[in-house]
């Protein structure tokens, strides 16, 4: 299929926008993790409001993948997904925002969805040289798989899915004498991302994750180790401070603190209110 070709005004944005409008190149991830989320509130949203769609909240979720070989990132989620012209519309013109039209159609206007300037998707580019998209909308047979290597323009094609929802392929650069790409494939690296900037994204993110274990009936005096791999969820979905204050560490706390105001003292004080009402 002929590639199609973004329009000059969403050329030179999606160049300002790698280059200068995002300064650190780890928040991609944050970015698309965000419009999997949205994805998945707008089909429980459609749930709600249409009792054909036979869904329920707690079988949303959002899976990531790594492939070193490949240098790739995947983030899965089975939300609503979207047709050939979904993706034409949200992909192919930087800065429209599907979440955003869906708040302003939704007849609840405080439905929380995330994405609403449209530009989060492209800061993949700041780390990728080449995204894809396979995705198949809710209560359709057909799936699309969007591709583009950036402001040359992208393709739309036919192709095969099983399953609603969307998966962003990301297709990391090479290493250079200033960038190393290569840490996001470092399954630590992508839990710390999640918890850093995701952890209180709603639906829960997977990941299967390595680790090593003592083999069973192994002998205290020679113990035997094997490596595992297991689906583990990486967020707490519950924001710290709606938790309840015997439920999380003062690790915790010192942690949000940093990474919110940017300190790397701890806090002198933890004060924690309760109170009702709203």
């Amino acid at each position: 299929m002929a590639k199609k070709q973004f329009k000059a005004e969403s050329k030179r944005l999606l160049d300002l926008m790698v280059n200068s409008i995002y300064t650190h190149h780890e928040i991609f991830l944050r970015e698309i993790v965000s419009n999997a989320s949205d994805a998945c509130d707008k089909l429980a949203y459609r749930a709600l409001t249409d009792d054909a769609v036979k869904v329920k909240r707690k079988d949303l979720e959002i899976r990531i993948s790594v492939d070193k070989a490949a240098r790739t990132i995947t983030v899965s989620d089975n939300g609503v997904g979207m047709s050939r012209q979904e993706l034409e519309d949200n992909l192919g013109v930087i800065a429209a925002s599907d979440s955003f039209r869906f708040k302003q159609e939704a007849e609840d206007k405080k439905t929380d969805v995330i994405g609403q300037f449209g530009v989060g998707f492209y800061s993949a580019f700041m780390v990728c040289d080449r995204v894809t998209v396979i995705s198949r909308k809710y209560d359709s047979a057909e799936a699309w798989r969007w591709e583009s290597s950036g402001a040359d323009g992208y393709t739309v094609t036919e192709c095969e899915k099983d399953g609603c929802g969307t998966d962003v392929i990301m297709h990391l650069k090479d290493d250079t004498e200033t960038e190393t790409y290569g840490q996001y494939l470092d399954e630590w690296k992508i839990e710390e991302l999640v918890r850093k900037y995701s952890d209180y994204i709603r639906f829960p993110i997977r990941m299967a994750l390595s680790e090593t274990r003592r083999k069973e009936g192994s002998s205290d005096d020679k113990p035997e180790y094997e490596t595992v791999r297991e689906v583990k969820t990486l967020n707490s979905m519950v924001p710290l401070w709606q938790r309840r204050r015997a439920s999380v560490k003062d690790e915790e706390y010192f942690k949000f603190y940093r990474d919110k105001f940017h300190e790397y003292s701890q806090p002198q004080r933890i004060i924690t209110v309760s109170a009702e009402g709203a």
